[in-house]
């Protein structure tokens, strides 16, 4: 629908498991935090105006282009459409946004969003990830880049060269093909402008990073078919965390030729080299001990030899040719690659005094994938009835690279110490193997065809249908096969949508997606054991509804998903079912010309069914809260019409650590603070923006995958100064 989350985002806070202190529930009540996404004097005239939507700047285009624009969203197989016209939970994020909040990652991005929860950062982690309604976003199938499957494992992509990022929540089997009930991120790149673009950015992150960013965009040639986006980063300096580092290169080039008005030809690549010092893969605490309080730890656990490399590189080009005024067909193909070298520490706890021992895991892993997508998307009518139908075809393979070295499968014992004091470790001799085999090799060949069929203004229904054949092939460090899956689903996605008015739509969807099996962790006493595929069937109602002044989302939604975790004899196991049932609703309101608040809360209700072992059965999902609620505050006064202030706040509710629910970590609170002002400096338009993400320096941890624990970053300054020129 039309993006609550770049000019409205959610809503208000109630409840959760244990409810917030009363300032707090008064704060996110009141509201939460973070930039308005909107030019401000654009803001202001929208409300005046009694407008549809509070349009979002972008530099492609005027402002009710940009409007339009993130209005809509990439839904694979459906091809592109309105959000308020899916009948999926959706949420775009423009890069005007981004830039408002300050984000270096697809965590900032969905701060607000209630059914998004953090379950570690890359400034303290290997990289930032988040969880979708409970439930992780599959890194390997959920990542996309323009709707194709990109190498994401334990990495971040960079910001800069996207125009949007799309969240589909729930299940994309139709849409997507494999992938993991959590949901799609899909990247969106910058494309040519068909107006010149200039601008340059300078950044700063306490405690000393400093960032240099040029962003670059045009026509030109006979009747300005040719055009250019360009994006250069450099990003580098000392962190907020003890003996923290980032250094970061980005490269990003997109060129489009128009060969008719009705044939264009497009070309990309991008590149992204990121280094950070100071990284811990995670904290495991032993059987039978709790989680202490995260205030109560030494903050400095990283030792000099941690540190988490990453370097992708991207090609992609396409072909878009319009046959008509309701038909187009398009054939894209892209090429990914990710080098990861990690070197970081998983610290386990052995007792409640905070002994622990200090195990580094040094290696390198690569990951290859390719992608071809053939879709024809076209309109007709049969009488009365209009039909939007799109046909399509695709290929893809990823094929994953490992390391056989003792670094990788047994890691470097660096020592003992205690997590209430400061320990220097050390192994002279850990080292990165470069002795890589291909540990995988899977492929997905589909076809998949979709009719929504319009009977009348007000009602239409979705049928789509994906065939797949996948198979996955494991191999031994000898290169032989060890095991290997194949199958060939067939998953629909049926919906039925209700529009009340032009403006709001009621919905009813049944999807249905399988995602590849798990796989033991090198901690696991079975690695490298690999599993097959697992189902997951969703059920959701909702209804969204975007006015002049105020807009909601409100959806109820039950996943069942494969069930696969670490029992208490560390054995990663494959076993039963994992059902989630929940309500995530959000809304935002412009409460006059100078006043918007927005929030959201969502409920979750988990746990285990069908399981064999009776520690397991009906236990909570691990890394599930049962509540998040957010909320923010926006406040643009009619006195300074350049200046946009922000306040808001996030809750999040415990979560069990592991499958049999003996550990948890606590629900925690945290609160941003920001601010933006528009100027003219040497007659160019400058943008300063600052803020303060974690204001109260909340010290808290983070879970996701069934075994472990990271701890939360800590207060950070940011601040930025951008010229269009």
């Amino acid at each position: 629908m039309q993006n609550p989350s770049t000019v409205r985002r959610l809503a208000f806070v109630r409840g959760a498991n244990r409810a917030p202190s009363l300032l707090s529930a008064a704060l996110l009540t009141s509201a939460g935090l973070s930039l308005s996404t909107l030019s401000t004097p654009v803001w202001a005239q929208a409300v005046a105006s009694d407008a549809l939507t509070l349009p979002a700047v972008s530099v492609t285009a005027s402002a009710s282009d940009a409007a339009t624009q993130t209005d809509k969203v990439s839904a694979g197989a459906l091809g592109s459409r309105k959000q308020v016209d899916t009948p999926f939970s959706t949420h775009v994020v423009s890069s005007e946004e981004a830039e408002d909040l300050m984000a270096s990652t697809a965590n900032d991005l969905f701060k607000y969003d209630p059914a998004a929860s953090v379950s570690s950062s890359n400034r303290v982690s290997e990289n930032s990830m988040f969880t979708v309604r409970g439930m992780p976003v599959d890194t390997l199938n959920g990542i996309k880049v323009d709707g194709q499957s990109f190498p994401s494992w334990d990495t971040d992509l960079p910001l800069e060269p996207f125009e949007q990022v799309q969240l589909l929540k729930g299940l994309s089997g139709f849409m997507y093909g494999f992938g993991s009930p959590g949901g799609i991120v899909n990247y969106v790149l910058k494309r040519p402008t068909d107006d010149p673009y200039r601008s340059i950015s300078v950044g700063y992150e306490s405690a000393g990073v400093f960032s240099e960013k040029i962003d670059l965009g045009g026509r030109f040639g006979n009747d300005e078919r040719f055009g250019y986006r360009l994006n250069l980063v450099n990003e580098d300096g000392n962190t907020a965390e003890p003996n923290g580092h980032v250094r970061r290169q980005v490269a990003s080039l997109a060129f489009d030729f128009r060969i008719t008005p009705d044939l264009t030809w497009s070309a990309d690549a991008f590149y992204q080299k990121r280094k950070t010092n100071g990284t811990l893969f995670g904290l495991m605490f032993g059987s039978g001990l709790g989680i202490p309080d995260a205030n109560s730890i030494n903050r400095d656990l990283t030792q000099p030899q941690n540190y988490y490399e990453t370097e992708m590189a991207s090609f992609g080009t396409g072909l878009d040719y319009r046959l008509s005024k309701n038909w187009h067909v398009s054939l894209k193909y892209r090429f990914a690659k990710e080098n990861r070298t990690n070197s970081d520490s998983l610290i386990f706890v052995n007792d409640s005094a905070g002994d622990y021992s200090n195990t580094l895991y040094a290696a390198l892993t690569r990951y290859f994938y390719q992608n071809v997508d053939a879709m024809v998307q076209g309109q007709f009518n049969t009488g009365s009835i209009r039909h939007d139908v799109v046909i399509g075809a695709g290929f893809q393979s990823q094929t994953s690279e490992y390391d056989n070295s003792e670094g990788w499968n047994e890691g470097y014992s660096l020592g003992t110490g205690n997590l209430y004091g400061s320990s220097l470790l050390t192994n002279a001799e850990v080292g990165i193997g470069e002795n890589l085999y291909r540990q995988s090799r899977t492929t997905q060949a589909a076809l998949y065809a979709s009719d929504t069929v319009q009977f009348t203004s007000r009602f239409s229904a979705l049928l789509g249908l994906r065939y797949t054949q996948f198979r996955q092939d494991v191999y031994d460090p000898s290169s032989a096969v060890s095991s290997q899956y194949s199958a060939n689903p067939v998953t629909p996605t049926v919906a039925l949508m209700y529009k009340t008015d032009p403006y709001s739509t009621a919905y009813a969807s049944y999807v249905e997606s399988l995602e590849q099996g798990g796989s033991a962790s090198n901690t696991n006493l079975n690695y490298p054991a690999t599993f097959g595929p697992l189902r997951s069937k969703q059920y959701e109602v909702g209804f969204k509804t975007d006015h002049r002044k105020w807009g909601a989302n409100l959806a109820l939604f039950r996943v069942d998903q494969g069930y696969n975790y670490t029992n208490t004899e560390n054995v990663f196991v494959q076993d039963g079912t994992r059902r989630y049932t929940g309500v995530d609703a959000s809304g935002w309101l412009a409460l006059t010309n100078e006043w918007r608040v927005l929030g959201g809360v969502m409920w979750l209700d988990t746990k285990a069914v069908d399981i064999d072992d009776p520690s397991i059965e009906g236990k909570r999902i691990y890394g599930a809260p049962r509540f998040t609620v957010t909320g923010r505050v926006e406040y643009n006064p009619s006195y300074l019409r350049p200046l946009t202030l922000a306040f808001g706040g996030k809750y999040v509710g415990n979560e069990a650590v592991d499958a049999t629910n003996t550990q948890f970590v606590p629900s925690y609170v945290t609160y941003d603070l920001s601010g933006r002002y528009e100027t003219r400096i040497a007659g160019k338009d400058v943008t300063l923006r600052a803020g303060i993400n974690n204001l109260f320096n909340r010290r808290y941890w983070t879970t996701a995958w069934g075994y472990y624990v990271s701890p939360s970053p800590t207060r950070t300054a940011v601040a930025s100064a951008t010229m269009q020129f």
